[in-house]
This record gives structure tokens, sequence and C-alpha cells, in this order.
């Protein structure tokens, strides 16, 4: 990468830019503009500063400013994108447009004193620009009003919301939250692993949220995550459905699950309009001895714009079943966001000694933690897993 100065400058319409001033290898100087880097107020910080740049036949693809931050033109798409962010090749109009972010705070809907607040600020908590901060778009109608973080049109109006993680050091936080593991629960009764996304996870699909879909983001962090009771609940199910035929009366039956996940005094099934009660083993209601933590990624999360396409709404929302799924209803694209290429820490713990228990699969005896790998690598965690969503993989 070439070395060069960068320059905030400030041009038509109060408009900030950022400009990189070099020394070409014959001696002159020389200047280029990055104009995929869409520029803040809080980018006046790196203004005379040093920084890296990445040419080809003269294109600016990249620039590294000097602490460290990525900011890079997406030379597979053709969009200007951060490095933190990317869009389906499949999203309409991708890879031909510029795109803005959709924070614009003359477009939320908070008070007017707020938004003169927030007039030079871009969020650090990325749960507050996503759902505190959602820009407003007025539509033909007050029907069509809508608060969107995504939108392509032939217009010109193009943007999507940009990821902002502040000064989160993500390796701190996941070694706090071990040490914290550990020094509740003992370090030999706690279990480690670190998986990435095998492609896309969404988390919190269906979730309350101003826009027609959400995702799961911690609140305090504003960051993207698994939680303990997700992952709880998708091993449970693993087990029932491996090791137990499907049948969580069966499961409840033995001892062992009993222990490391709990059990309620009795299982009520209905079955054919027939009330048939289960005794589980213990035939009382005991807490699992086994604890779930939260999985956070270990790194700054790479978000992606996906898409969902409904062609048959109208036949869909018909509670009369009179409207046929016809191929002349229009299709409503419904967009959402993912983690895409990420790595998360998994930490599982015991309050007994219990992690060495092992349950019967199939063909081989088989750990909690056992369980918990082939769960994710198999099955899945999150929304949409039968087309492929939240399959993790071994870093």
């Amino acid at each position: 990468m070439e070395k060069g100065t960068l320059s905030i400058v400030k041009v038509k319409n109060n408009k900030l830019i950022a400009r990189i001033n070099f020394v070409k290898p014959d001696g002159r100087t020389s200047t280029i503009d990055a104009g995929f880097w869409t520029v803040v107020q809080s980018d006046l910080e790196y203004d005379n500063t040093p920084c890296e740049f990445l040419r080809d036949k003269g294109v600016l693809l990249k620039v590294k400013t000097h602490d460290g931050k990525i900011i890079q033109k997406n030379t597979m798409e053709g969009t200007f994108l951060p490095s933190n962010i990317s869009v389906s090749p499949n999203t309409p109009y991708a890879g031909k447009l510029d795109i803005d972010d959709s924070y614009d705070p003359e477009q939320i809907c908070l008070p007017a004193d707020t938004k003169r607040a927030l007039a030079d600020v871009d969020p650090d908590n990325f749960f507050l620009k996503w759902q505190k901060a959602a820009r407003f778009v007025k539509g033909r109608t007050p029907e069509k009003d809508k608060f969107m973080f995504f939108k392509r049109n032939s217009k010109g109006e193009n943007f999507e919301i940009r990821p902002n993680f502040g000064n989160i050091d993500f390796g701190q936080l996941a070694k706090r939250e071990l040490d914290n593991a550990k020094a509740w629960m003992g370090d030999n009764q706690i279990k480690r692993a670190e998986w990435v996304t095998q492609w896309r996870m969404v988390q919190g699909l269906g979730l309350e949220s101003v826009y027609e879909t959400s995702m799961t983001l911690h609140h305090v962090y504003g960051i993207p995550y698994i939680p303990a009771s997700a992952l709880k609940g998708v091993v449970r199910s693993w087990i029932i459905a491996n090791a137990y035929q499907g049948k969580e009366e069966t499961a409840l039956s033995d001892p062992r699950f009993c222990d490391w996940f709990g059990c309620p005094a009795e299982l009520v099934v209905d079955n054919n309009n027939v009330r048939q009660r289960y005794a589980s083993f213990y035939k009382e209601a005991r807490k699992g001895e086994l604890v779930f933590f939260d999985a956070y990624p270990l790194h700054a999360p790479q978000l992606s714009v996906d898409i969902m396409n409904p062609h048959y709404g109208p036949y869909y929302s018909d509670k009369t079943g009179k409207t046929p799924p016809a191929d002349y209803h229009n299709p409503v694209p419904v967009f959402f966001l993912t983690v895409e290429n990420t790595p998360f820490q998994f930490i599982l713990g015991a309050k007994q000694d219990i992690l060495t228990q092992t349950i019967r699969n199939q063909e081989t005896e088989e750990t909690i933690f056992d369980w918990l790998k082939s769960a994710l690598t198999d099955h899945g965690i999150g929304a949409k897993t039968a087309v492929g969503y939240g399959y993790m993989k071994s870093e």
C-alpha cells in the first residue's frame, strides 16, 4: 500500500470529503479523493494525519487511517461501503449506485432539540442507531409512511444503515466474560470454543421493532450476539430430536437429561385432543445444572443486508381463503440484517461435575459440549436455518 496524508476538506454545500495527498514515484505531489468515504463530523480527527491507501490503475480502492480504520470500495459489487457492511448481490440496484447512510438526524422521529444535538453525531451504540434513530420515510399516502434502514430506487434515493460500534474492544469483552465464568464456576467446570458463521446468521428476526424485521442486539453494548437462552433452547431441542426420537416425554424420563436441563414434575401432552400426563424422572420440578453463557463476537461483526421477497401477500393475509396464490400478485421485498463471517466465543459451564456425562446419539455417546457443537454445525441457530442461515464452523 502507498503512504500519504489525509485531509478532511469542506466543498460546496458544506459537504465534507476525504482527500489524500501523496508523492508520486517521480517526486511530484498529487491528490486523490476518497469518494466512497461518507465523511461525518467526527472524522475531522483524521485531518492532517498519515494514512495508507491502495490503488488499481489509478482507481482508489482502500484507505487505512493511522489508527487502523479501513474504508474501502467494494470492488466485487461496485458499491461504495464501509469495510464492515456489505450488500447482497441479489438486492435491487446492488453494484450500481453510491450508498448513503440511512442515519439522518433530520429524518428521525425525535424532538427538535434532540435532532440539533445529533446533527454532528454518528451514534456509536448500534442499538440506539438502529431502533431509536431510525429514518422515517413518508410515502404517497399516510398508510405508506414507514421506518426504513435500506432503500434502492432509480431516483437516487439509495441508503442503508451503517454500523458504528465505537471503541468496543471485542477481544477484551470476550475475555472478561470468560474470566467471570471461571471465577463463578471454577476452571474445571468450564468449556470454551470459537466458531464462526459459515455464511449468514440472523437472530431475533421477529422481535418488536419499528421496522418490518428486527435483530437481536445487546441492550448495553449495542452489538449482535447470541443469547444464552437461544443456545440452551437449540441444544435441548437437538438432543431430544436425535437421542430421544423427538419425544420430550422420553427425554424427561432420563435422569441425565433432567440433570442437564432441569425438568417439571410432569409433562402434559395433547394427542388428538386426548391429554396424556408423563411424570419426569424425579417426579418434581428441578433446575438444570448446565449454565449457558451469551456468545459474543470476537471482532466487529460484519453486517449484510438480505432480502425476503414474498410473492403472494394477498393470499397469505386473506383469512377467508378466497384469494388464490396467483402470479399476478406483486412481490413485496422485505429487507433484514444478517451477521456474516464473524467468529463468536461459546462458553458452557456446569454447577456439578456433569460435563463428562454422555447421552447416546444414534451411534456414539456424546457429552453436552459435543451436542452443542453438532447443534450449531449441523442444525444452525437463529431464524431461517432451513434455508442455510445460522450454521457455524470451527475457526
